[in-house]
């Protein structure tokens, strides 16, 4: 069978499928598990999210356009350049290159295909494993060729394709009509066979697309919606400190808190204006606006002394001690993604007459985009987990 192309035929699922992904800055490729690429964009080794929109961009055109893989590298060989992206794992050869090339090419048009298929897929009966012929198949994939079983089967959660890299088998769905006319009885379930397929890729892109069977932790924030917080790595497993190191605060809280709205716009406007732009150590910008103290600010009980540490704010972004991408999933099962800048400080506030030096711990949420969303502060040297958990997107050392 010929590589596949772009123009698959158009599929407006797969193209929300695709575009409903966050970009992702990741070093490696298993910095995300299974599901959780269902809802980021991830390019192993681009770290960077104006790298990554261009690559998407690219990608987004195979998909919406039907772009082939020679135009697809040409966009990539142009992103590269123009990004200064050097030291990704393929670079400095032509082979390296178009092996490179085709693995992200490929990936993501066959994720987004069958991602999209499953919501026509879900509604047959039974699915029909079809094994695609290509250069070297794998005998396993063969045979499991023309396996026919309920679309609810467990063994689809596993083995619904892609299910390996460069896969190009596919499912089609089967009619009670259609095993009628054919003559076809549903198979018996084939044995597990350890590491085929392998853990990466061990589960249902559809499912894990419309999010169900999301096994490890692929999570999202949203206003209005009941999330939940699911584990993802610690700060612990990744060998990072238990507790984070106390730095000088460069900005002073305000005197004190601060009931009034009209108080809070100003102050707000006199550090930040009505937005403001900072960067980040990992290299991205986030966007301060003023429409976030808005939405604060509709509920007078939210003015409880907080809005205080304020000033500390850019220099939670500018210069954290961790950056961390967590994500969450609501009731309904839709996936989001958040990033959480982590920092500590000692502060000195006059309380009562008497100044009172005490440590505390600031977290800045910033929404897809690079928009910031809230800020939560935490006196004392209580852990936070909840902040420090998912992918470590940036972290400084501890020297």
């Amino acid at each position: 069978m010929a590589e596949i192309r772009g123009g698959f035929g158009s599929m407006p699922e797969a193209e929300r499928y695709f575009r409903g992904k966050v970009n992702l800055p990741t070093r490696r490729w298993n910095d995300l598990w299974q599901g959780q690429h269902a809802r980021a964009f991830v390019v192993a080794g681009a770290t960077r999210d104006a790298l990554l929109t261009d690559l998407r961009q690219a990608v987004d055109a195979a998909i919406s356009k039907g772009e082939t893989l020679e135009d697809f590298r040409a966009r990539f060989r142009d992103t590269v350049q123009r990004n200064g992206w050097t030291g990704w794992t393929g670079e400095g050869t032509p082979g390296g290159e178009a092996w490179r090339t085709s693995v992200i090419y490929h990936t993501n048009l066959r994720t987004s295909y069958m991602a999209g298929r499953w919501e026509t897929l879900k509604r047959f009966p039974y699915l029909r494993y079809k094994h695609n012929s290509v250069r070297n198949p794998r005998e396993q994939h063969k045979a499991w060729n023309g396996i026919i079983l309920p679309s609810n089967d467990p063994w689809w959660v596993v083995h619904y394709t892609p299910n390996g890299w460069g896969c190009r088998c596919t499912v089609v769905g089967v009619s009670e009509a259609k095993m009628r006319a054919m003559g076809w009885k549903v198979s018996e379930r084939p044995i597990s066979i350890q590491g085929d397929p392998p853990p990466e890729w061990a589960y249902h892109v559809g499912h894990a697309a419309s999010g169900s069977h999301i096994a490890d932790a692929a999570l999202a924030k949203d206003a209005g919606a009941k999330w939940s917080e699911l584990p993802g790595r610690s700060a612990a497993e990744l060998g990072r400190p238990s507790q984070v190191p106390l730095d000088s605060a460069i900005a002073r809280p305000l005197a004190s808190g601060i009931r009034d709205p009209e108080r809070v716009r100003e102050v707000w406007r006199g550090l930040y204006g009505e937005t403001s732009t900072l960067r980040d150590p990992s290299g991205d910008e986030v966007l301060l606006t003023d429409q976030v103290i808005e939405h604060w600010l509709e509920k007078p009980s939210r003015l409880d002394g907080r809005e205080k540490y304020l000033p500390l704010l850019a220099e939670t972004i500018q210069n954290p001690f961790e950056i961390w991408a967590n994500f969450a999933q609501n009731d309904a099962g839709q996936i989001g993604l958040r990033r959480y800048y982590v920092k500590r400080v000692e502060v000195t506030e006059d309380e009562g007459g008497a100044q009172k030096r005490y440590a505390l711990t600031m977290i800045a949420e910033v929404l897809p985009g690079g928009v910031w969303g809230s800020f939560d502060f935490f006196r004392g040297n209580k852990p936070q987990p909840r902040s420090r958990q998912g992918l470590l997107v940036w972290g400084r050392s501890e020297e």
